[in-house]
């Protein structure tokens, strides 16, 4: 049997005793929270401090209104707000009433509103200034026409759509509670993939799969007492949301919003909220290496514990880096959003290995599989394919491919990876990503971990592209640290004498930047749709 992640119970742990610890739903999570310690801090933002109260009536102020608006259980409400506590009263508020909220990505244009909108059919949709002028225009091409709130922010619009400023419905409707009766298996989120391949779709996440991924969480021991959690990635993400708003909340401890990851207010926001707990991308960890001086912070004051990251792959030369500039350690996670964002994680009771993104979490089932299903021994390649109740209901108006994705009771990822023999999981690619060249497998993941340690590069990926002889050949995108500061010819005999030959790629673009979502994932099929310049051929 592979060795299991390490826990502690949640009864033993201190933050924890006497609360209660099984719920029906996330909004009766927030509800009791609120009463058990209604002073406690919960959230900060800027010069604001919110407790577990605060959130709760504002929350319920919401529901109320809401309700007003016919709104009722199974129904969608969207979200499209920039990061602050406004998102938490609206979605809290929804799923109080037994609605699911629907969290939208702000960088959505007019078409792709659009698209969600039809898609998804809300109720009602809460959106920030900054984003109502491109709302109107999603609005405008869609059948599905929400009541509009507008969360009213510095940024000023053109736009006449919004029915309701936020600030009235905190003015004006009343905090009794609005918390209707649920079922672990009701849906509470709809979340849509982010678009690395494409058009997106929207995943249902039940109530009983962000429960099991809040015990999991504090089951871990990576929450203690006192902990403030600094959420710097959007919070239309599953991340900041799934993994870590719920869990944080379940453990009755602080959320610090920022409006956006700022590198330059980093170490400052750090020292002065306390913060214990920071996630973000790796690309956000890169940028306060290399950009960023702590000038004028004493370190040895810092209290990070833990810096979490995921959704797109770490180097080790980061890591490293951290640790000894910072004495910061990193956890690193892997999961789907169809999987309610986390999946395996170093465990904060074990040791690291570089390479890994850790353990299978408690109660979950994790198998790598052939073409065929089988259950493949340690340390082989194949499908990584999950089983648990953290895995998602089903996609919105798209049972087939639903259906195909879970197939025999597992939801298969399309990543590959392997267990070694201490139950510790490595991921190696993207089923999608796969090159066959002449007949060879190649995982472009392989060739970016070597590319990554190359000291003039700053980012790099790897693709396939098609080539009439061989089916394919491999192409790298690489963003240098310095303009100018590489060759092809250079960059290929560095790759040569650490990899196979027919690994390397023979093409190599310098670019400025790689195209990524706002979660920090490369977009492969922007590079896809790119012409290969046959100037930058190698023979």
């Amino acid at each position: 049997m592979r060795p299991q992640m390490p826990i502690i119970q949640l009864e033993a742990q201190a933050h924890l005793k006497g609360r209660r610890l099984e719920f029906e739903s996330i909004a009766q999570m927030l509800t009791i929270r609120s009463r058990e310690t209604p002073e406690a801090s919960h959230v900060y933002y800027y010069d604001q401090k919110l407790s577990y109260r605060d959130t709760n009536e504002r929350a319920n102020q919401v529901a109320n209104f809401l309700k007003e608006k016919g709104v009722k259980k199974g129904d969608i409400v969207a979200v499209m707000i920039r990061n602050a506590p406004e998102i938490y009263y609206a979605m809290w508020g929804a799923q109080k009433l037994g609605a699911v909220a629907l969290a939208m990505n702000y960088c959505l244009k007019g078409p792709e509103i659009a698209y969600v909108l039809n898609d998804a059919k809300p109720k009602a949709a809460f959106v920030g200034s900054d984003y109502l002028d491109e709302f109107a225009k999603g609005l405008d091409q869609s059948e599905s026409k929400p009541y509009v709130v507008e969360a009213v922010t510095d940024v000023t619009h053109e736009s006449a759509i919004a029915q309701k400023k936020f600030a009235d419905i905190l003015d004006q409707y009343p905090t009794d509670e609005c918390l209707v009766k649920q079922s672990l298996d009701d849906p509470f989120m709809l979340l849509y993939s982010s678009g690395t391949t494409g058009q997106p779709k929207g995943i249902l996440l039940s109530n009983r799969a962000q429960l099991s991924q809040c015990r999991n969480f504090n089951r871990q021991g990576y929450i203690k007492g006192n902990d403030v959690m600094m959420i710097m990635l959007p919070m239309f993400h599953t991340n900041p949301l799934c993994v870590f708003t719920y869990p944080i909340s379940y453990a009755g401890q602080v959320l610090c919003i920022r409006k956006k990851f700022s590198p330059h207010e980093f170490w400052p926001a750090v020292m002065q909220y306390g913060i214990t707990i920071i996630m973000g991308v790796p690309t956000m960890f890169d940028y306060i290496l290399s950009k960023v001086e702590p000038i004028g912070i004493d370190l040895s004051k810092v209290k990070i514990r833990y810096a979490f990251t995921g959704g797109a792959s770490l180097s080790l030369a980061t890591r490293r880096e951290f640790k000894k500039k910072y004495n910061i350690d990193f956890l690193v996670g892997y999961g789907l959003t169809e999987g309610c964002g986390g999946n395996t994680t170093e465990p904060a009771l074990g040791h690291f290995k570089d390479g890994s993104c850790g353990m299978t979490h408690p109660g979950e089932q994790i198998e790598i599989m052939d073409e065929e299903g089988n259950i493949l021994p340690n340390n082989v390649d194949g499908e990584i394919c999950i089983k648990g109740d953290c895995v998602m209901m089903g996609y919105l108006n798209k049972p087939e491919q639903a259906a195909e994705i879970m197939r025999g009771g597992f939801l298969h990822t399309g990543d590959i990876g392997h267990f070694d023999d201490d139950g510790y999981l490595y991921i190696v690619d993207r089923k999608g990503d796969m090159i066959i060249r002449g007949g060879e497998n190649i995982y472009p993941r392989q060739i970016e971990i070597v590319l990554e340690e190359h000291t003039l590069i700053a980012e790099v990926a790897v693709i396939g592209v098609p080539d009439k002889y061989l089916g394919q050949q491999v192409k790298a995108y690489i963003v240098p640290k310095q303009k100018g500061s590489m060759t092809v010819e250079a960059t290929r005999k560095w790759l040569l004498e650490r990899m196979a030959k027919y690994k390397v790629p023979v093409l190599f673009e310098f670019v400025d930047r790689l195209p990524r979502t706002p979660s920090g994932k490369v977009q492969k099929f922007k590079l896809f749709e790119e012409k290969t310049p046959a100037s930058l051929l190698v023979e």
